[in-house]
């Protein structure tokens, strides 16, 4: 029987197979299956085509979940942390229902090119760059062959000045691409909320719009804050290109806010794809995707599962507004409510 062939990998530098190889850096280990693997035969988490593509119950047909995690660990450090053995049965049962997990690229070329997915599809993203997805998360990923997405603090990566839980080192970040990993951007250095007046008693995420700049005694005006916003994006996207050679950028606004300045400066910058942590179901054309917290201290397994099963909808309610996009009423802080109803939590480092 003829092999499939691997989708190409858009945010790598080439086909993901033969990477390795080329770069003299060795193979991953042939992970887990939901088919037969050939004896021997090394396969990078870029390639999905031995995946169930005819699962015994559809939920939806070209439709994507998009799932959020923060810190997945052994032990649980805080309320955004997800016990790594509840992760686990995320997947088991991620499998056993027949969800079928996709690629960035592949989501990508499904919301701007309405590129047909395998019905019930997943995509896997994981915010922040923390050092446990390499340690706790990556190896899982190996083993369920699941392709993921990390989004990275770019300047925190490798960073001995950061502070906080620790993040990834670029030979991690290297290391995983290599497999088939995809990194995009958390913002170069802009995860964090800062005042809107001298008092400091109002505060807003930095990207959401102009704040106050002590130094100079007063607010940003609207041309300052776009060509810091700029400024900051087209750092991550550089130093993305320049370590791991991507050649494709999206971006996962911090805290899930944004702007209409913002989305048109992501349009400027070829960074039409973007993510927010609004929760819902993503179609073809909504270039603002929503995601779903899967992550959190109170996330039940199976509570997810059955959401995603009724196409990230909590039963017997309809989703408020459409698409995060221009027309939306920007969100300058979210307040939101518990991950155990399939919403979601404001991201806190």
């Amino acid at each position: 029987m003829e092999q499939p062939v691997p989708v190409r990998p858009i945010g790598h530098t080439d086909n993901a197979l033969s990477i390795p190889k080329q770069m003299g850096v060795e193979e991953a280990e042939t992970p887990r299956q939901f088919g037969s693997v050939l004896p021997g035969r090394k396969i990078s988490l870029q390639d999905t085509s031995l995946q169930n593509e005819n699962p015994k119950r559809i939920y939806y047909r070209n439709k994507v979940i998009a799932l959020m995690y923060h810190e997945v660990t052994p032990g649980q450090k805080n309320k955004q942390s997800l016990n790594v053995e509840k992760f686990k049965r995320q997947l088991d049962l991620m499998k056993e229902g027949g969800f079928q997990w996709i690629t960035m690229n592949q989501y990508v070329q499904f919301v701007m090119h309405n590129k047909p997915v395998p019905p019930n599809a997943v995509l896997m993203t994981f915010d922040d760059g923390y050092e446990s997805f390499y340690e706790d998360v990556y190896p899982l990923l190996l083993e369920y062959h699941v392709p993921a997405t990390s989004f990275l603090i770019v300047n925190a990566v490798d960073n001995p000045k950061h502070i906080g839980i620790p993040k990834l080192t670029w030979e991690q970040v290297k290391e995983m691409h290599l497999n088939g990993v995809d990194f995009y951007s958390h913002s170069f250095d802009s995860h964090m909320y800062a005042p809107l007046d001298a008092a400091g008693k109002r505060s807003k995420a930095v990207l959401r719009g102009p704040i106050y700049i002590k130094q100079l005694g007063r607010k940003e005006s609207k041309e300052e804050y776009i060509a810091r916003v700029r400024s900051d994006m087209e750092r991550a996207n550089a130093v993305l290109r320049e370590k791991i050679g991507n050649t494709m950028n999206v971006i996962a606004f911090p805290y899930g806010v944004f702007s209409p300045a913002l989305l048109r400066v992501c349009k400027e910058l070829d960074t039409p794809v973007s993510f927010t942590v609004l929760p819902g179901i993503n179609r073809p054309g909504g270039l603002n995707g929503y995601r779903i917290n899967a992550g959190g201290a109170d996330n039940d397994p199976e509570a997810l599962i059955a959401l995603m099963k009724n196409g990230g909808m909590i039963a017997g309610k309809q989703p408020k507004g459409g698409i995060p996009g221009l027309k939306q009423k920007p969100i300058t802080k979210p307040t939101l409510p518990p991950a155990r109803s399939g919403s979601h939590r404001m991201a806190v480092d």
